[in-house]
């Protein structure tokens, strides 16, 4: 009965309101939210000959939002990612599968085996709109850690039934840092120095 019910309301939400969705802050009390990995996105891009975007996308990656409802540029945001799991686009299966292994496990490149977890724990944050603003914070991968800032939309609020009441809360997040930085300097003739990361997801107030 609960599942039909849930079924009923999202098929009817235009009309019944189920799903109340606002871009506003003022409804967001103090509280933890944990990564809805279900609906969040993550990748990192670098540009090939100059020419074209060539994107990563990490498949195993979880997060927490630490909320302050007073002072919103002193939340804390901590991110724990697993270099292993990672997936590109390349055409052919078997080789697709050949090339992820050494992207994820090669020592040229993301060396899994020996760094198991990339993290990244924000230091600090600013307001810049009324829904924009930067973070600040370290990510460590590859055994070194170096300072990145991120450009951060606060996307907005909902709340739904199917989430037992519980809030829910969207960004999109993008940045830069140098891979040189943590030692991949592989094909530095022809692949950008430059990493770009992008985020796109959800974060579900904790139980």
């Amino acid at each position: 009965m609960r599942h039909f019910l849930a079924s009923l309301c999202l098929g009817t939400l235009a009309l019944a309101g189920c799903v109340n969705t606002q871009q506003s802050l003022a409804p967001i009390d103090s509280s933890n939210f944990e990564l809805d990995r279900t609906h969040a996105f993550l990748s990192a891009t670098v540009v090939h000959f100059g020419l074209s975007d060539y994107t990563i996308d990490f498949t195993d990656f979880d997060a927490q939002l630490d909320f302050d409802a007073e002072d919103p540029t002193a939340s804390v945001v901590s991110v724990q990612l697993n270099p292993a799991a990672l997936a590109t686009h390349y055409p052919d299966p078997e080789k697709r599968a050949e090339w992820e292994d050494e992207l994820a496990n090669d020592g040229k490149f993301l060396n899994a085996g020996e760094f198991p977890s990339v993290t990244f724990v924000s230091t600090s944050a600013s307001q810049t709109g009324e829904f924009t603003g930067t973070l600040t914070g370290d990510l460590n991968m590859r055994g070194a850690t170096t300072p990145i800032t991120l450009n951060v939309t606060y996307t907005g609020t909902a709340t739904s039934p199917l989430d037992g009441g519980r809030r829910r809360v969207g960004f999109n997040a993008s940045g830069t840092f140098s891979r040189s930085d943590f030692g991949i300097t592989a094909y530095s003739a022809f692949v950008s120095d430059e990493v770009t990361l992008t985020f796109s997801g959800e974060f579900l107030e904790a139980e």
